[in-house]
């Protein structure tokens, strides 16, 4: 009897001990508004998405919570302010995709994957300035692009997680490259 209770209770301490936790993915969400913001000396802004998301095996932008298209496009209305009576500022979407494309795996090992996925984000705006005659003063085409790679056998969260990291990291490129080239060409109209 005391054998028999001393095994069973060695077994539940064996088993409690060998629990794996389970990993709990925080909801992913993007604060727009403690992202970088720009101010430029115009009278109006005007947004033109001229981005239609096509619809192909690669293009996985339907799969994401928040499409590359959404977060640019909500960016660009929160966090580019206006400041002046004079002038126009067009914001020009040319491009936000994300892609996943399955390809070999070169640096493979013997004992690894052959082939592997390859997730890239594009994003290509254009930003114009206008005066009050509708004269361009200015333009700027600001291009950003970002990559990584992942084993073709994953969970479902290790992917949402490497995509969502791509996004997050791929709009902070993107910012931070929009604020340099705005400051380099259009300097004296932004604050």
């Amino acid at each position: 009897m005391f054998l028999k209770n001393k095994i069973i209770a060695i077994f539940i301490f064996i088993s409690i001990l060998s629990c794996q936790p389970v990993e709990i993915i925080k909801p992913f969400e993007v604060d727009i508004s403690k992202l970088e913001k720009i101010s430029i000396n115009a009278k109006e802004i005007l947004l033109k998405v001229s981005y239609n998301s096509i619809f192909s095996e690669e293009n996985i932008e339907e799969l994401t919570k928040f499409s590359p298209l959404d977060l640019i496009v909500d960016w660009n209305n929160k966090n580019i302010n206006n400041f002046g009576n004079e002038n126009k500022f067009l914001i020009n979407i040319i491009d936000a995709s994300i892609t996943k494309k399955e390809i070999e795996n070169i640096d493979a090992k013997k004992y690894e994957e052959k082939t592997i996925f390859l997730y890239e984000i594009f994003y290509l705006v254009e930003y114009e300035l206008y005066d009050s005659s509708d004269f361009l003063i200015s333009t700027v085409t600001v291009e950003s692009s970002r990559s990584t790679t992942s084993q073709k056998y994953i969970s479902l969260n290790e992917t949402e997680i490497i995509i969502n990291n791509l996004i997050l990291n791929s709009l902070n490129d993107f910012i931070a490259e929009t604020k340099t080239l705005l400051k380099m060409y259009m300097g004296e109209y932004i604050q």
